[in-house]
């Protein structure tokens, strides 16, 4: 009987020893090492995810920025002055009085003063007038140079200025427009240049026909004496 009164108060203090410590076991967190693992991987994949996604959001960015530079065109342009230069040109063989390429009646003016073999009635003036025009064309063409050498200062400006934005072009679209403005000024030089042959041509041409007509004019005079000497007196 006595050592059934000391077991029962034994067991009761074991019984509540074991609930205490069940108890205190359900109070702990529970560690799963599997399911922080695959969290750990998750959250690497999607900070992964997010940085190719920006990464490609500044590649975009950047491609939208070197299409919009290589479409960044130049506001205003150099194309020189070459109707004003060649006006002033043509101005010069307006006022030179001479038959020249920019006559408007060319054909009767140059029939008129170089008819080829013909005996003049007044020799002298009409070789003066040859002289004049011939020396007139001389004269045209040395000014027509002259002012296309005062000409190359403005010109050598322009290319400066297309030298510079070369150099400065930002851009497909402005390489394009500084290589346009350089053909446009090719494209000039080589009308200034038809102008000058054509002044050349104009000098050449009024010194030949005085030649030619001067030879022709004595040559036409020299048989009107001989025909007048060979022919008779008196005419039956």
């Amino acid at each position: 009987m006595l050592r059934k009164r000391f077991l029962l108060p034994v067991c009761l203090a074991m019984v509540l020893a074991l609930s205490t410590v069940s108890e205190s076991r359900a109070t702990l967190p529970v560690f799963d090492p599997i399911n922080y693992v695959q969290n750990v991987l998750n959250q690497a994949n999607t900070l992964k995810a997010t940085t190719n996604q920006a990464t490609q959001i500044a590649n975009e960015l950047r491609q939208i920025e070197m299409q919009a530079q290589a479409l960044r065109n130049i506001p205003k342009g150099q194309w020189g002055q070459i109707r004003a230069d060649l006006a002033q040109l043509q101005q010069i063989m307006q006022r030179s009085q001479t038959i020249n390429y920019a006559d408007q009646n060319l054909t009767g003016d140059f029939a008129r003063m170089y008819p080829g073999f013909h005996s003049p009635t007044n020799y002298l003036q009409e070789y003066r007038g040859w002289v004049d025009n011939a020396l007139g064309g001389i004269k045209a063409s040395l000014q027509d140079a002259d002012i296309q050498n005062r000409q190359l200062g403005s010109e050598d400006d322009v290319l400066q200025a297309l030298r510079s934005m070369s150099d400065g072009a930002s851009g497909h679209m402005q390489a394009l427009q500084v290589g346009n403005m350089i053909a446009v000024q090719q494209v000039q030089q080589l009308q200034k240049l038809r102008q000058l042959q054509m002044a050349q041509i104009q000098a050449q041409a009024g010194f030949l026909a005085t030649q030619q007509q001067g030879q022709s004019s004595q040559y036409a005079s020299l048989k009107a004496w001989i025909d007048s000497a060979n022919a008779p007196a008196v005419k039956f």
